[in-house]
């Protein structure tokens, strides 16, 4: 899907606008947002996947003007259409690791597919924990998981927040090969926020914020 923005401004309480450059990707290009800390990559991020809602500017995800949604029908687009992949994932406790994948099904509008959602947990090597609270998983697995819950429900645009910042060397090539990999197979955008050397090299457009 297209994504598009056109003089995107965010204001935290208290602080300075932030402006933003203008993000521009075709159907299927990916693109990694660079910068120095403070300089407002998660917002950006943020403002892409409808987290947050702009204070001026235009999004537009697949011809989809995302700054006019509002309530049900943002969450409804964001939930068929967008994977968050948070810096610091966020699981409900009281549910297994698989169980928390077959929630975001759900929650997406789709149709359940146990075998798609066990295929992924072995794709990122955490198979045999599907049947473990996410609380017992160590930092490393949690990331993992949270790879999976954002790429479950196969959606267009894949965001992903410093997602190797947990993870060592061998299993941060092979988060970002299946990044690349599924986005690859279903067309659809990754954006990535980082500051991980180990995968610059692994996406040409680059986003400088400053």
């Amino acid at each position: 899907m297209n994504i598009r923005t056109h003089q995107l401004q965010y204001q935290y309480t208290g602080q300075p606008a932030m402006t933003f450059p203008d993000v521009e990707c075709s159907s299927g290009e990916h693109a990694l947002i660079l910068g120095p800390s403070g300089t407002g990559k998660t917002t950006l991020l943020h403002l892409l996947g409808g987290i947050l809602s702009p204070v001026s500017g235009e999004i537009f995800v697949a011809d989809t003007a995302m700054h006019t949604l509002r309530g049900h029908a943002l969450d409804r687009f964001r939930g068929k259409s967008i994977g968050i992949i948070f810096q610091k994932p966020h699981f409900i406790r009281s549910l297994t690791g698989f169980e928390n994948l077959m929630l975001t099904q759900n929650l997406s509008g789709i149709p359940p597919d146990r075998n798609k959602a066990l295929h992924l947990l072995d794709r990122l090597g955490i198979g045999a924990k599907k049947n473990k609270k996410t609380h017992t998983m160590s930092v490393g697995e949690q990331q993992r998981l949270a790879i999976a819950r954002a790429l479950v429900h196969q959606p267009g645009l894949i965001l992903a927040d410093e997602p190797s910042s947990a993870l060592d060397d061998l299993n941060c090539r092979k988060m970002i090969d299946l990044l690349l990999q599924v986005a690859s197979e279903h067309h659809a955008n990754l954006i990535v926020v980082t500051h991980d050397s180990r995968i610059k090299e692994d996406i040409v457009k680059k986003i400088y914020l400053n």
